[in-house]
């Protein structure tokens, strides 16, 4: 596959993958593909038990100072339907409820586009949005994006694993753990001894505890409380929510 992609986008991706940060990135990415604004927003990032927005974007800094003075984030619909979707999207899919006419009319006036596209990242428990936006019209916009939109993919990807070594370096705070381990967490965090997961997951009882071994090696070791603990804090499972697919 990667010997498809055209030179000019592995130019572009080395650009990317080599800049220095990922404000860096985001101009690169910018420049190269003649938009007018792009953000990188990573929903969660862990830091003990609080939650930290980490955000970076080419918007000018009066419109960013107002959106963060008016508190926008909470009524933002790009970005709400940008955490929630799995798929990237045109802004133009987007349901604008009412209370989000003024904010609209107020980037505009500011210097924001009309037309946008949204590439919404799943990594572990995280969730990052990698957004574009553009003032051109309509049918131009869509030309660009049917164009670009699997290079954007790509680059988006790169983005957001530019911006977990940003934060963390090599120290990622969030383990991957298989779908069995989660499932096992899951259901010993309901109460259900390794019997009981064993014959409601089809395993022997000897797999299951090595399951559960496994994950409370990879989040630190200790007691199988302190690992139901540290899973749920870092949003690998959600045992009083849905039953795990």
């Amino acid at each position: 596959m990667n010997a498809e992609r055209p030179p000019r986008f592995e130019r572009i991706a080395l650009e990317v993958q080599d800049a220095e940060s990922v404000q860096d990135a985001l101009q690169i990415f910018q420049l190269a593909y003649g938009v007018d604004f792009a953000t990188y927003h990573l929903a969660l990032t862990i830091v003990d038990i609080i939650d930290t927005p980490y955000v970076r974007t080419t918007y000018n800094a009066t419109w960013v100072s107002r959106y963060l003075l008016r508190d926008y984030v909470k009524i933002d619909p790009v970005l709400r339907e940008g955490l929630v979707r799995q798929l990237p999207f045109d802004w133009r899919e987007v349901e604008i409820p009412q209370a989000a006419h003024e904010f609209l009319l107020d980037a505009q006036d500011h210097g924001v586009g009309a037309n946008g596209y949204s590439i919404p990242i799943v990594d572990k428990s995280r969730r990052a949005l990698l957004s574009l936006n553009s003032r051109r019209a309509g049918d131009e916009w869509s030309a660009t994006v049917a164009q670009y939109r699997e290079e954007w993919l790509e680059l988006a990807f790169l983005i957001h694993h530019k911006a977990i070594f940003e934060l963390y370096g090599e120290h990622d705070p969030i383990p991957q753990l298989s779908a069995r381990e989660l499932e096992c967490l899951h259901w010993r965090a309901l109460g259900k001894d390794s019997v009981d997961i064993a014959l409601m997951l089809k395993l022997s009882e000897h797999t299951t505890r090595a399951y559960l071994k496994s994950a409370r090696n990879k989040l630190g070791g200790g007691t199988i409380t302190y690992t139901i603990a540290r899973a749920i804090q870092l949003r690998l499972i959600h045992p009083f929510g849905n039953t795990p697919s």
